[in-house]
């Protein structure tokens, strides 16, 4: 035991004296740690005030909510044909899609436009700007809330504020063009069709006027004679059931409840139109008279189906106006009163620890070249290294 103890004292008396050995090392070289500590200091100092100061502005925004109300189902219950496609429609887009919109380039050229970044950037080409606006600005969803934050930065505090307020008005100008809520959807969607029909019924007009002048006689009269009209009410009916369950698949599965009962009225209808067409046939009318008399079918089918439409285009609208603003600032962006960059104590510390270790590690080496020096082996052996390294050529 007497003899471990006696063995680690010799180690622990050659770490004390290396410390102190250190300690004495850098006493000596205290001057020049501090010189260099200080020149580090005041680099830092003088970098710091040079810097262009950076401020940035904040906003929040709340994105679009997609999400179906109970009113708005009901709503569409009452109106029998295309009834289903409201329930049809479901699902909550990601706080992620809304940020890929907002970081998309059709916003950044937009904004590039607006305050005319291009040339406040000194860029050459539009790709550049860009990817300095996007340095300039940055995102982020907080997936508690559902809150998107944006902060813009310039070397100029009002251009801050008007950078973060242009591009959520960029942003916002981007949703209202898309459909990305289920009313937008529903509104896109009928108006699509609408312009549809309406041509369909245009042409269809057309063909019933060149048939009436070539039959010569009055299609009405005909009409209450054959029952087209009942005919083409019933065609009517079943064209808007088409254009429904043609909806509906667009958002939902075959296995759907409101996509069976609706395949399932629609396969009723098709039977009674047959059924009905089968038992009031007439044969006695000239071909010229059958062709007015479909024409004359025809446009009453596609008013009909244009009449439902309308109806489902209307009341997409009325449910898209009752979402408001589809984006909503709830803290519009101000000028900053305090810069953001740089931070200056930030730097100075930095600088001034990087200087002390630089003045500590010059230290340790003069002091270790001093010994070298001292003793012949390692002073012959410092000056071929000193040889080795030195880019002139040895002369003969």
């Amino acid at each position: 035991m007497t003899n471990t103890t006696q063995a680690q004292q010799p180690e622990d008396l050659d770490d004390e004296i290396d410390l102190i050995d250190l300690a004495i090392t850098l006493g000596e070289e205290k001057k020049t740690i501090a010189q260099i500590a200080g020149a580090f200091t005041a680099i830092g100092i003088v970098a710091s005030l040079v810097m262009t100061p950076i401020y940035t502005a904040q906003t929040v925004i709340i994105p679009p909510q997609n999400q179906q109300g109970g009113g708005a189902a009901a709503a569409l219950a009452g109106l029998g044909a295309l009834a289903g496609l409201g329930g049809a429609i479901g699902g909550k887009t990601p706080d992620e899609m809304y940020l890929a919109y907002m970081q998309s380039e059709s916003v950044q050229n937009s904004v590039i436009k607006s305050l005319d970044l291009q040339e406040r950037y000194d860029k050459e080409t539009v790709f550049e700007t860009r990817e300095q606006l996007k340095k300039n600005v940055k995102l982020a969803a907080d997936k508690k809330s559902g809150l998107i934050t944006l902060e813009a930065e310039g070397n100029d505090p009002e251009f801050a504020a008007k950078l973060a307020n242009q591009y959520v008005d960029e942003f916002r100008g981007v949703i209202d063009r898309l459909a990305v809520t289920d009313a937008q959807q529903r509104r896109l969607f009928f108006e699509q069709q609408i312009k549809k029909v309406q041509q369909v019924l245009a042409a269809a007009e057309v063909a019933f006027r060149e048939a009436s002048e070539k039959s010569g006689m009055q299609v009405t009269a005909v009409l209450a004679e054959t029952g087209v009209k009942t005919s083409a009410e019933m065609r009517g009916q079943i064209a808007a059931k088409e254009v429904q369950l043609q909806a509906m698949s667009r958002f939902a599965t075959a296995q759907n409840p409101e996509v069976q009962r609706t395949a399932s009225e629609l396969a009723a209808l098709r039977a009674q139109l047959n059924k009905y067409e089968r038992g009031s046939g007439h044969s006695d009318a000239s071909p010229l008279q059958k062709e007015a008399v479909n024409a004359y079918r025809d446009v009453k089918v596609q008013e009909a189906v244009l009449e439902v439409l309308i109806k489902q285009y209307e009341m997409a609208r009325v449910e898209e106006a009752k979402e408001g603003a589809l984006v909503q600032q709830i803290d519009v962006a101000m000028p900053p009163e305090k810069r953001s960059k740089p931070k200056r104590m930030l730097i100075v510390v930095l600088s001034a620890l990087s200087g002390l270790f630089t003045g500590v590690l010059v230290a340790l080496i003069r002091s270790a070249m001093r010994r070298n020096a001292s003793e012949p082996e390692k002073a012959q052996q410092l000056k071929k290294l000193k040889n080795v390294w030195t880019w002139r050529t040895p002369k003969n």
